[in-house]
C-alpha cells in the first residue's frame, strides 16, 4: 500500500481537485483556503453574506443589514440539533423585522437565499478552510457557501486507502465534534473517494451515508458531455457533486426535501435519498403537463417520505409552473386506518403545515367547499355507497391534487364492497361503484398521483386508466443495491402442516382480497374444513415448537425480533397460549376486536386499546435490554402493511395471502437494521412458497426481479465464495503442522495489506452467506472452511495489529462457530487487543512455527504500539519509530540476519515501556514527555542558532529537567476540571510554559510555537 505523503497525494489530485474543477463547471467560485483572510473563528463570508443580504433585500438599511447577519450568524439555543433547525427554518421561511420606509415601522421579510432565482446567489467553495475554536482547530478539504453560509462540508480520502469513505466519515464526525457552531448553518455532509461518493444529513449515523446512483435532470451521457468527459465512465463523485450541488438542485433539496422528524420526543434530521427526489420532481412534471400517474417505489424504500417531500415543494413553491393550480389543496387517501394514521404521522412529524385528518364525508364536502391551501388526509373508505348509488360530486375545483397511497388494482380499480345491515348468509356483501370511480365522480377536476409499494400487475388495466402511467420506478433489486431496502429469503418449513389445497383455496378467491380481517373470518366460517384446519391446537402446537426452535437458534443469537401472522384472530389466541405454555420469549397479540364476539370470549381477553398498542409496538421496535424483552408480535390482519419496524427480520406466515396483499406483508421483513441483518425471512407454515410463482406471475418478470428468494438459494453462493476464500492459499503447500500452515499463509500470502484487505472482504462474504444459512443442517458442509479460514483470519489481526472491528461481528451465528472451535484446539480468542507486556503477548510469540514468523508478529505489535501511544510522548516514540524502520530496512536489504532482527526488534520492544525509561530519570512517564518535548526543542534552537553539533552537558540536561518538573508541577496544579474547555484556563497554562521556556532563552516565536506544542501534548496527558 502507498506511504502516507503518496497517499495524500492521491487525495489531493485524484479526488479533491477533481471535485473543485466539477464545482468550476456547475459555476462556482473558488477560493484557496490557505490564502482567504479571515479571522481564525470565522466560518461564515462576512463580506459575500452582507453584500448578498442587501442585493436580495435591497430596501434593507445598515442597522437591517447588521442585525439580519446577526440574526443568521449568532444563534442562541440548547443543543447543536436545536440550533441548525433554528437556522435551517431562518433560510427557507425567512425572517422578519420593523423597519420605515416612508410609511411609518412595518414588518417585512428578509430573505438570506433567493431560491426562486439560483443564478442571483453566490455559489463558492473553499478548500482546505481553516477553522479555530478555544479547542481545536479543523480544515475541512471542501466547505460549500450560499451567500456566504457554509451549507455543506465535503471531505476527500484517497480511493487507495482500506476504508476510505468511513475514514471521511469518521472525520467529517471529528469535525462536528470539535467544532459544533462550525455545523449550526450546515445541512449536508459529504464523503468523497472518486470511485464511491456518499452523503448524508447533518447529524446522520455512518450508515445512512448513502450514494446518489443517478444523475438528474442530466442523464449520465449528458453529464459526461457537460463536464467534457463525453465517452468517459463517470466516477461517481462526479454523479453525486452535479446531483447535489448543481445550482437549482442544491437550493431546491435545501428548500424543500430536508425535514425535521419528532419521533420519541426526539428529533432526527433527513434528508432526500436520490430515488425520492428523482420522483418528486418527475410528480411535478407530469402535473405541469396537466396529467396523472402511478409512482412504484418497492416497499421500505421511503414512499411516505416522497410524499412529504412532494407536497412540502408545492405548498412552498405555491404556484405550479404552468398549471392553474395555485397553493392547491393536497389529498393524501389511503385505504387503511393504519396507513392513514402513519402517512399523516410523517407530515405532522415533519412539522408539516396545517395537516387535517378528515373523519366523514360530511367534513371532507365542507372542506373541499374552499380547498385552497389544504393538506387533507382521509381513507378510501369515505368513498363508498351502496346498493348501485352514485357518489355525490363534492368539488367542482381544478385546484386539488389528489395523492392515492397503494394505488393498484386490489385497492382501487376494481369493485369495491360495504356492508348492508342486517345481513342473511348469501348476501352479507354487497356490490359498489368502484372506489377510484367514485373519487373521479366527487372531484372530476382534480389530478390524481398514484403511489404504490407494489408493481401493476399485468392484467390490471383500471390502475393506467385511473391514474395513468408510471411517473416513476424503483425496484427492488435497486432498493436492495442502494441499501434502501435489504432481500427478502424464504423458506418453507413443516410441509406436514401446510392447510392450502384445491379444496381450500376458494376461501381465498381473489374476489374476496378487499374484506377486513373481520370479514373474511365470515367467509371462512362457510368453508368450515379451513377454520378447522387452520385453528387445529396440535397443529399449532407443531409449529409453535418449530417456532421456538428457529428463532431461539437462528433470530434471537442475532439480536432481531418476529411476527407470528395467524389465520384468524381465534388462532392468534391460540398461538399467544401456546406460546406461553411452552416458556417461549415474551409476546404480545395485537388484534382487532368485535362488537359481535361473545362478551365472555375468551378472545376479549386480548383486546387492546388504541394507546396500549401504540405502547407495544414502541416497545418491539427497540432493541432489547434488561427491561426489555418482547420477541413476538403475533397478529391477524393488523401490522401488515404501513408498519415499520427495522428490528424484524422474521415473519412467521401461518396466513394464505396473495399477490399485492403478499408483497406488502413480506415487506415487513426488508428495513436495514444493524451490519448483520443481511436479509429478511420469511418462514412459510401455510403453502404460500408453493403457490409463490403464481403470485408473482401476475407481475412482469423485470418489476420484481430478486424480490424473494429462497434461503437454500445461499448454498451455491456459498460454495462460489469459500472458492474465492481458497484461491488466495493456493500456492501454499499443506502441511502436517497446522500452525506451520497458518504462519505460511499469514507471512507469504497475506504480507501485503492490499492482499489483506481483499482477503478480509472474501471471507466477510463468505461468512454472511454461511450465517444467513445456520441452522439448517446444509450448513455443515462449510464447517471445515469455516474454522480453517476463520483461524487463519483470526491469526492475521493479531498478527498485524488490525484493530479495525473484526468482520465475525456482523456475523453472530458463524462467529460463535469459529470462536468454538478456536478454543476448543487451545487458540485464545482475544476480543481486546492484546498488550506487547503481557503474557499472553509472549506466548503467541512462542508458538510461532519459524523466526520469520515471530519477527513478522513482534514488528507489527511495536509499530500499532508506538501508534496507540506516539500523542502522549511524540519525541520519545518516533525516535523509537525511526530505529524500527532502520532495523527492518536494513533487514529486507539482507544488510542483518532474521536473528539478528530478532535481537533488535527484541531491544526496541524493551523500550517500548516508557515507564521504565522515565524512572531511570527519576521522572513519572507524564513528566518524562514533558521533559522529551523541551529537550527536543531546545537542542533544535540550539542548532537554529549556527552551533555545531549540540551535545548537551551535564548542566544542560539538568536545567531542563528541572525547569521540566516545575513546570510539570505547575501545569498539573492548573489542570482544573474541565479545563480543556475552559478558554481562560488555557489562556493561564499557556503563559505558565511560555514563562519557563523564556528562562532557557528562546525568542519569543519559539517561545509561542513550543507553548502551544506542549500544551497540546498536556492536553493529552491530563
Amino acid at each position: 500500500m502507498a506511504d502516507e505523503s503518496q497517499l495524500q497525494l492521491d487525495e489531493y489530485t485524484l479526488v479533491e481537485k477533481p471535485a473543485l474543477d466539477t464545482f468550476n463547471k456547475l459555476g462556482y467560485k473558488y477560493i484557496d483556503g490557505k490564502k482567504l483572510n479571515k479571522e481564525p473563528q470565522q466560518f461564515f463570508l462576512l463580506d459575500i453574506l452582507k453584500r448578498k443580504i442587501q442585493e436580495i433585500n435591497p430596501w434593507i438599511d445598515e442597522i437591517g443589514l447588521n442585525k439580519a447577519v446577526r440574526e443568521i450568524t449568532v444563534v442562541q439555543a440548547a443543543s447543536l440539533v436545536e440550533a441548525n433547525e433554528l437556522l435551517y427554518y431562518k433560510l427557507v421561511n425567512y425572517t422578519s423585522f420593523k423597519q420605515d420606509l416612508g410609511f411609518g415601522k412595518k414588518s417585512h421579510t428578509v430573505k438570506f437565499i433567493d431560491f426562486d432565482n439560483p443564478e442571483k446567489n453566490d455559489f463558492t467553495v473553499v478548500n482546505q478552510f481553516y477553522i479555530k475554536n478555544n479547542d481545536f482547530t479543523i480544515i475541512p478539504d471542501i466547505v460549500v457557501f450560499v451567500n456566504g453560509i457554509p451549507l455543506a462540508v465535503l471531505e476527500c480520502k484517497s480511493p487507495n486507502l482500506q476504508d476510505p469513505i468511513e475514514e471521511a466519515i469518521s472525520q467529517l464526525f471529528g469535525y462536528r465534534e470539535k467544532n459544533e457552531q462550525f455545523f449550526y448553518p450546515n445541512q449536508i455532509l459529504v464523503a468523497l473517494a472518486r470511485y464511491r461518493a456518499t452523503y448524508a444529513s447533518t447529524f446522520s449515523l455512518a450508515k445512512y451515508f448513502l450514494e446518489w446512483k443517478k444523475p438528474y435532470p442530466l442523464n449520465e451521457r449528458e453529464l459526461a458531455e457537460k463536464l467534457g468527459k463525453e465517452g468517459k465512465e463517470l466516477p461517481a463523485q462526479d454523479i453525486l457533486l452535479y446531483s447535489l450541488f448543481s445550482k437549482g438542485n442544491f437550493l431546491d433539496i435545501l428548500r424543500s426535501y430536508i425535514v425535521f422528524e419528532t419521533e420519541n420526543n426526539s428529533v432526527h434530521k433527513k434528508l432526500c435519498r436520490y430515488n425520492q427526489y428523482i420522483a418528486s420532481n418527475k410528480i411535478l412534471e407530469r402535473i405541469t403537463e396537466g396529467k396523472g400517474g402511478v409512482i412504484w417505489h418497492t416497499q421500505g424504500s421511503g414512499k411516505s417520505l416522497t410524499m412529504t417531500y412532494t407536497a412540502l415543494k408545492i405548498r412552498r413553491i405555491e404556484k405550479v409552473p404552468d398549471t392553474s393550480l395555485e397553493n392547491p389543496c393536497i389529498l393524501i387517501v389511503t385505504d387503511r386506518n393504519d396507513l392513514d394514521d402513519q402517512i399523516s404521522r410523517t407530515f405532522k412529524n415533519c412539522s408539516f403545515p396545517n395537516p387535517l385528518h378528515v373523519e366523514s364525508v360530511e367534513q371532507l364536502k365542507d372542506e373541499l367547499k374552499n380547498p385552497t391551501g389544504k393538506t387533507l388526509f382521509t381513507t378510501i373508505q369515505k368513498f363508498t355507497t351502496k346498493n348501485g348509488e352514485t357518489y355525490p360530486e363534492l368539488s367542482h375545483s381544478e385546484n386539488i391534487i389528489v395523492f392515492a397511497d397503494e394505488a393498484h388494482r386490489s385497492q382501487y380499480g376494481k369493485v369495491g364492497y360495504s356492508k348492508t345491515g342486517d345481513r342473511k348468509e348469501d348476501d352479507k356483501i354487497s356490490g359498489t361503484l368502484g372506489w377510484a370511480t367514485n373519487m373521479r365522480t366527487a372531484i372530476p377536476n382534480a389530478l390524481f398521483i398514484g403511489f404504490t409499494g407494489t408493481p401493476i400487475d399485468k392484467n390490471d388495466k383500471s390502475t393506467r386508466r385511473e391514474f395513468g402511467d408510471y411517473i416513476d420506478r424503483y425496484l427492488p433489486r435497486q432498493s436492495i443495491a442502494d441499501g434502501a431496502t435489504v432481500q427478502i429469503k424464504y423458506q418453507a418449513r413443516l410441509p406436514e402442516v401446510h392447510i392450502l389445497g384445491s379444496e381450500l383455496d376458494v376461501a381465498f378467491d381473489s374476489e374476496f382480497e378487499d374484506y377486513t380481517d373481520l370479514e373474511q373470518e365470515l367467509i371462512k366460517e362457510k368453508a368450515g374444513k379451513y377454520k378447522t384446519i387452520s385453528e387445529d391446537e396440535d397443529r399449532i402446537r407443531q409449529i409453535c415448537k418449530d417456532i421456538l426452535e428457529h428463532y431461539t437458534t437462528a433470530v434471537r443469537p442475532e439480536g432481531f425480533k418476529a411476527q407470528i401472522v395467524t389465520p384468524s384472530r381465534d388462532a392468534a389466541v391460540t398461538y399467544k397460549q401456546i406460546l406461553d405454555e411452552l416458556g417461549a420469549p415474551e409476546s404480545e397479540v395485537i388484534i382487532s376486536s368485535s362488537p359481535k364476539d361473545d362478551p365472555k370470549a375468551e378472545i376479549r381477553k386480548y383486546y387492546k386499546t388504541k394507546a396500549q398498542q401504540r405502547q407495544i409496538i414502541e416497545k418491539f421496535k427497540k432493541p432489547f435490554d434488561e427491561e426489555n424483552k418482547l420477541a413476538f408480535l403475533i397478529v391477524c390482519d393488523m401490522l401488515l402493511t404501513g408498519f415499520d419496524a427495522p428490528i424484524e427480520q422474521v415473519m412467521y406466515l401461518d396466513k394464505p395471502l396473495k399477490e399485492h396483499s403478499l408483497m406488502q406483508a413480506v415487506a415487513r421483513v426488508n428495513r436495514p437494521y444493524t451490519e448483520n441483518k443481511t436479509h429478511g425471512l420469511i418462514i412459510d407454515y401455510c403453502g404460500i412458497s408453493k403457490r409463490l410463482k403464481e403470485a408473482l406471475d401476475i407481475f412482469n418478470e423485470g418489476d420484481i426481479a430478486g424480490y424473494l428468494e429462497h434461503l437454500m438459494d445461499d448454498i451455491p453462493r456459498a460454495e462460489q465464495a469459500a472458492n474465492k476464500v481458497k484461491r488466495f492459499f493456493k500456492e501454499v503447500p499443506t502441511t502436517k503442522n497446522s500452525d506451520e500452515y497458518v504462519d505460511k499463509c499469514i507471512l507469504d500470502v497475506l504480507s501485503a495489506e492490499d492482499t489483506r484487505i481483499r482477503f478480509e472482504r472474501a471471507f466477510k462474504e463468505f461468512l454472511a452467506l454461511v450465517n444467513n444459512i445456520i441452522p439448517n443442517p446444509e450448513a455443515n458442509r462449510f464447517r471445515q472452511d469455516i474454522y480453517l479460514y476463520g483461524r487463519i483470519y483470526n491469526a492475521m489481526r493479531i498478527n498485524y495489529g488490525i484493530q479495525a472491528p473484526s468482520v465475525l461481528e456482523a456475523v453472530p451465528k458463524a462467529k460463535a462457530l469459529i470462536h468454538e472451535y478456536l478454543e476448543s484446539n487451545g487458540i485464545k480468542v482475544f476480543h481486546d487487543p492484546v498488550s506487547i507486556y503481557s503474557s499472553e503477548f509472549n506466548d503467541i510469540v512462542s508458538k510461532k512455527t519459524s523466526p520469520k514468523a515471530k519477527a513478522s508478529l513482534i514488528q507489527h505489535k511495536i509499530k500499532t504500539t508506538i501508534s496507540n501511544l506516539i500523542n502522549t510522548n511524540p519525541v520519545y516514540y518516533t525516535s523509537l519509530r525511526e530505529k524500527l524502520e532502520k532495523l527492518i530496512a536494513e533487514h529486507e536489504q539482507e544488510l542483518i540476519s532474521t536473528a539478528d532482527l530478532l535481537t533488535g526488534l527484541d531491544k526496541i520492544r524493551s523500550e517500548l515501556d516508557v515507564d521504565v525509561v522515565a524512572k531511570n530519570h527519576g521522572m513519572s512517564r507524564k513528566e518524562f514527555a514533558v521533559f522529551q518535548m523541551i529537550r527536543a526543542a531546545y537542542i533544535q534552537y540550539q542548532a537554529g542558532a549556527g552551533k555545531a553539533a549540540v551535545k548537551l552537558s551535564e548542566e544542560d540536561e539538568k536545567k531542563l529537567s528541572d525547569i521540566s518538573l516545575s513546570l510539570f508541577s505547575s501545569l498539573n496544579k492548573l489542570a482544573v476540571i474541565d479545563w480543556k474547555q475552559k478558554s481562560e484556563q488555557q489562556k493561564i497554562m499557556f503563559k505558565t510554559i511560555k514563562r519557563e521556556l523564556y528562562k532557557i532563552d528562546f525568542d519569543i516565536e519559539t517561545a509561542e510555537r513550543e507553548s502551544r506544542n506542549i500544551l497540546n501534548l498536556v492536553g493529552n496527558l491530563m
